[in-house]
């Protein structure tokens, strides 16, 4: 019983969010929203997100800052996916998974710091080309190495914040 018990709060654990995701939500602009809704399905919205909360969380962390006392509001400006997401399989049958685009994703934050003092941060990531894409390509993959950029920034403007 212990055993069960043990396992099950280790599985809620694992896929709880990060006590900054939790604090501060990572919102969609108008434009992106509309896209998740009508072309890509909001299902890739969620994923996205949480790409964002654990990259975000991963590179705060890896600063020795504790991510509860992170005041970060992001947004995901705009994401292109390299592979067609499920929902565009679903509406276009003639696509295949084995299509590839060009990828990548734009985004915002506003970096608070405890004393008010507010810094910006964007960031725009995307091929140039389908030869810029480097290794096997998922649906995600650029707009994750955007994703993966803009955290680095986000970090670092937090650090360099007045606390």
């Amino acid at each position: 019983m212990r055993i069960r018990y043990f396992l099950a709060s280790a599985a809620v654990l694992a896929f709880a969010a990060p006590a900054w995701a939790q604090s501060t939500p990572v919102s969609f602009s108008p434009e992106f929203q509309s896209s998740l809704e009508e072309t890509y399905g909001v299902r890739e919205g969620e994923v996205l997100r949480a790409a964002v909360t654990d990259a975000i969380s991963r590179e705060l962390t890896r600063r020795g800052v504790s991510a509860e006392s992170a005041s970060i509001d992001v947004t995901i400006v705009d994401a292109e996916p390299n592979r067609p997401t499920m929902q565009q399989l679903l509406d276009r049958p003639s696509l295949d998974f084995s299509s590839i685009s060009i990828g990548g994703a734009e985004l915002r934050a506003t970096v608070r710091g405890a004393n008010g003092a507010t810094t910006e941060v964007t960031h725009r990531g995307y091929n140039h080309s389908l030869s810029d894409v480097v290794g096997p390509a998922t649906t995600w993959t650029e707009a994750r190495r955007a994703i993966r950029q803009f955290a680095v920034k986000v970090a670092d403007a937090y650090v360099a914040t007045p606390r």
